[in-house]
């Protein structure tokens, strides 16, 4: 009996160490030649509802993650959004079913923050099942001496609509759902994955196949 408990008990740590999210994801170069043409992809343009949590192909996280704040001028590290006098102090993260991770632009990878499926913290409504939300969060050290660190500068809710609408019509472009969303938890989100007490949540948006 000894030896079966001590065999299950491998087996089940085997089992975590394999569920275990990768450290560092790297993404793949974005595809520059997919999607539609820009009007056609404003005339689509809208926010979706009834989210499937079919899971996202590393192209097209590729795609949208480069397409909402990538670096499009590696000569000189400039964004595909706008950033009030350049200071890039937006960062995405995202959230799914196997862990929350960083995007880190320069280098177009994710770096993983926290093991776990933290999707019900995100967002109001029905953010569990979609397969991706993403948080868009300001870090106010960034945005000059006398910020307010308890709220973000009125300029970083602007840098993260430009991004927010990078998303939109990459969604519309690429067939894929998304809807802007409020509702986060900031307190419990800021314990999980360990934000400076200077980072602020700006704003949620949901990415993922709808239902047909």
């Amino acid at each position: 009996m000894k030896k079966i408990t001590t065999f299950l008990l491998a087996l089940t740590f085997c089992l975590l160490s394999i569920a275990q999210a990768p450290a560092v994801i790297k993404l793949k170069a974005p595809d520059l030649n997919s999607g539609k043409l820009l009007m056609q992809a404003l005339k689509e343009r809208k926010s979706s509802s009834g989210f499937t949590d079919k899971e996202i192909p590393l192209q097209e996280l590729s795609n949208l993650l480069w397409a909402a704040f990538g670096v499009n001028r590696p000569e000189n590290g400039k964004r595909t959004a706008p950033s009030g006098s350049n200071r890039q102090e937006i960062e995405i993260y995202t959230i799914s079913k196997q862990a929350i991770y960083h995007y880190n632009a320069p280098k177009h990878e994710l770096e993983l923050i926290a093991n776990g499926d933290y999707r019900n913290l995100s967002g109001h409504g029905k953010v569990a099942e979609a397969a991706l939300n993403l948080l868009f969060i300001a870090d106010t050290e960034k945005t000059g001496p006398g910020i307010d660190s308890s709220k973000a500068n009125i300029v970083s809710y602007i840098n993260v609509g430009y991004i927010s609408q990078n998303i939109y019509l990459y969604c519309a472009s690429a067939g894929i759902g998304t809807r802007a969303r409020g509702g986060w938890d900031q307190a419990k989100l800021t314990e999980i994955m360990k934000l400076k007490s200077t980072m602020i949540i700006v704003l949620g948006q949901t990415v993922g196949y709808v239902k047909e």
